[in-house]
């Protein structure tokens, strides 16, 4: 697509989509056509061009044309929908999915017409943002663009573009390092996970870290071929990162770090690998003395709101003991969004049903291709990049373990903290399912079957909670049953493997 082409088209869209935000807000009609369709070029020239860079084609251009318009367009059913659908609370009379991103929009607005610096918006004076970041960039949009109301879509806009602007790069990132098939199946996933839309839909810093994670990722695998641009998508995106969240900036700086060191530096000589195997481990030893004793108690905190908001849960501490609060308060954050009591609760609003039902669908379509990767890695030897896989995982898995015991099991927070890195999660479930197909490895259907078990059990635990349909085992009976049964698949899984390992052998 040539450049006046690429122009012509996001004027076009400019115009059209500035016309429907006009329309649908409150405010001058033509001060909302030229504010949100001068936004709306900018954001769809700026995603043709990256459209064209990564090497276009039908099949990036639905990827990120859905990656937009499913956020967008989540974003405007929510603000149309909520104050009808909703819950009588001013953040959902008001439109808003979250109370964060309602209390930081409309303090971004304040901020936006009082005619003050934008970087006051830094100062912790401003309760609703931790950060300062995405209060100072949502004043800007609203002082640039919107100047003469408050149009809240205009930041949801912004926030999709983030989010799609990150899947070329990393389309583009997955097919350098792996294959085709690969690299499509983990940005698919990328783009149509629930909660990363429904994160991204709203005026939220989500997408836009999501965003910057897959523009960091593709500055470290190309670095080699092309150091320059490698090294400015890098300080880029962590400079970007760093205004809109200190703590995941830190995250994401280890995380690529540790890619940076096993792909250009731990190859030249295995004195350099046990150098950086040892620089990880002291590295991490660090870590925990310095953010220790703040995990423990921010996750103090989380665990006893945990107990007051949800009865069962304080029960159970109770019946096996306070020794066993964290434990169980991290296992029951990894099962969240739990999908049998998400489909259970037919009391609650549509719109928030079906919201819940498809969250927790795709958390559960998710967790097994995780499982299965993280297995698949400890038990298998020709892995091309296994050690940028391994390590992925272990961070993954760390990060899942954190967000767990930092949300106290929240159903909001902890998912939320755990789509921020969506694009490594992609990239190990889209492996796992792309590893099992190539090698026809039934170990995939095994981990299916044992989240079989975990919802068959937990539906009739939910069930016959909510609705009364039927007798109910005690909570710790479920659990006995599902651990004796997932041992029984992976018991017979390990003895056939052993068995056909042993009649190979022989051959």
């Amino acid at each position: 697509m040539s450049l006046w082409k690429r122009v012509i088209f996001s004027l076009l869209m400019g115009m059209v989509g500035g016309a429907c935000v006009a329309l649908g807000s409150p405010g001058d009609f033509w001060m909302g056509l030229a504010g949100a369709g001068l936004l709306i070029f900018l954001c769809v020239f700026g995603l043709t061009f990256a459209w064209q860079w990564a090497g276009g084609g039908r099949l990036l251009a639905w990827m990120m044309v859905l990656a937009f318009v499913l956020r967008v367009g989540m974003g405007i059913l929510a603000g149309v929908g909520l104050p009808l659908w909703g819950f009588d609370t001013p953040q959902q009379k008001s439109g808003y999915l979250f109370t964060d991103a309602y209390k930081r929009d409309l303090q971004g607005w304040e901020l936006a017409t009082h005619g003050e610096s934008l970087m006051v918006g830094f100062e912790k004076g401003f309760y609703a943002d931790q950060y300062g970041g995405l209060l100072s960039l949502s004043a800007a949009i609203y002082r640039y663009f919107s100047p003469d109301a408050h149009r809240p879509v205009m930041v949801v806009i912004f926030g999709a573009f983030m989010a799609a602007l990150g899947v070329p790069f990393l389309l583009r990132a997955l097919t350098r390092r792996w294959d085709k098939r690969l690299a499509a199946l983990a940005t698919w996933i990328m783009v149509l996970y629930p909660d990363s839309i429904l994160f991204g839909a709203s005026q939220m810093r989500e997408p836009m870290l999501i965003g910057l994670m897959c523009i960091a990722f593709w500055g470290v695998l190309t670095w080699r071929e092309n150091r320059l641009w490698g090294t400015l998508a890098i300080v880029f995106s962590l400079g970007l990162t760093f205004l809109l969240s200190s703590m995941v900036v830190a995250t994401l700086t280890i995380m690529l770090g540790i890619l940076f060191w096993f792909e250009y530096i731990a190859p030249i000589s295995i004195f350099w690998k046990r150098l950086g195997q040892i620089g990880l481990v002291l590295g991490g030893l660090l870590t925990i003395v310095l953010f220790g004793q703040w995990l423990t108690s921010a996750a103090t905190w989380d665990i006893l709101l945990a107990q007051r908001q949800s009865g069962w849960v304080a029960k159970i501490i109770e019946e096996a003991g306070v020794r066993f609060k964290l434990p169980i308060i991290t296992v029951y954050g990894l099962v969240q969004p739990v999908l049998p009591a998400a489909v259970a609760d037919i009391d609650t609003r549509p719109f928030w049903y079906v919201t819940a039902v498809l969250r927790a669908l795709g958390w559960y379509l998710l967790a097994p291709l995780l499982l299965y990767s993280v297995f698949a890695l400890w038990t298998h030897r020709d892995i091309k990049n296994k050690s940028m896989l391994v390590w992925i995982s272990l961070f993954v898995i760390i990060w899942c373990l954190i967000a767990a015991v930092r949300a106290g099991g929240d159903q909001w927070d902890n998912p939320r903290y755990r789509v921020i890195f969506i694009p490594w999660l992609a990239l190990l479930a889209a492996w796992g399912l792309d590893w099992a197909l190539k090698k026809r490895d039934a170990w995939l259907v095994r981990w299916i079957l044992i989240e079989f078990i975990f919802l068959g059990f937990f539906t009739n635990w939910y069930f016959s909670r909510y609705l009364h349909w039927w007798g109910r085992l005690s909570f710790w009976q479920n659990i006995a049953w599902i651990v004796g049964l997932s041992l029984v698949v992976l018991g017979s899984g390990w003895i056939g493997s052993g068995v056909k390992r042993l009649i190979t052998q022989k051959k």
